[in-house]
């Protein structure tokens, strides 16, 4: 394979992309970043590279039909440029991914940035709806009494 074809190592496209100091590496072929609270992981297999951002280890318990509907409808707002998927081991994960041929670090920022991005909005607005504990009526009614003592 001549120079012009040899397809990028991961090194050359947080290199090329200036993402270089965020990536804490884990090895040649795999490396994580950090958008605000969610974590991207970057890996590098045979002529393919993936950027996933896992948010949930398991789907909520008993609103599984408005997490999915919930989750196609913002995969539908990202435009192609990530989107949702379950594990088959029950990970809730945010996924991008191409072929490494004829990547540049500009592309390579945009779909790193954008899987980031979108995980680190997302995973908040999901938790909230879906994971978060409800307000108790207990603590509720303590405010109120306190707000007009």
């Amino acid at each position: 394979m001549s120079d012009a074809e040899r397809l990028p190592s991961l090194n050359d496209l947080l290199t090329a992309s200036a993402l270089a100091s965020k990536a804490i590496m884990v090895d040649d072929t795999m490396c994580r970043l950090q958008w605000g609270s969610a974590t991207v992981i970057v890996g590098v297999s045979g002529g393919a590279i993936v950027a996933i951002a896992p948010l949930f280890n398991q789907l909520p318990a008993g609103q599984e039909v408005g997490f999915y509907r919930r989750l196609l409808e913002h995969n539908a707002s990202m435009g192609g440029t990530a989107s949702f998927a379950i594990q088959r081991d029950g990970w809730v994960v945010l996924q991008s991914g191409r072929g490494l041929k004829g990547m540049d670090g500009h592309e390579f920022a945009v779909m790193v940035g954008g899987v980031g991005r979108f995980a680190d909005d997302f995973d908040d607005r999901l938790f909230t709806e879906f994971y978060a504990p409800p307000p108790s009526t207990a603590a509720s009614s303590e405010d109120d009494s306190t707000a007009t003592a």
